[in-house]
């Protein structure tokens, strides 16, 4: 079994290489792993679900088109991302 993991990535938009090294590490290593934990502060701020972000959305489809290839996602909330 294959396991990853990734902390304190402090995803925003001012970032960008960040952001492309990570939905590349999802398109790529990830890929056949049975699970990825993240653990804490993906974002540099999480101001939660009703505040419309992009950076966000885009991150929520990544994960969720890795979880549909059958990698398990698990997530923890981070002191900077805590209203996941």
């Amino acid at each position: 079994m294959t396991a990853l993991f990734a902390s304190d990535l402090h995803l925003e938009p001012g970032r960008p290489e960040i952001t492309r090294q990570f939905m590349d590490f999802l398109e790529g290593p990830v890929a056949g792993a049975a699970a990825l934990y993240l653990l804490g502060d993906l974002f540099e701020a999480w101001l939660g679900d009703d505040v419309p972000d992009p950076l966000g959305a885009a991150v929520a489809n990544a994960l969720s088109a890795v979880s549909s290839r059958g990698t398990a996602v698990y997530v923890m909330q981070g002191n900077r991302d805590f209203l996941l």
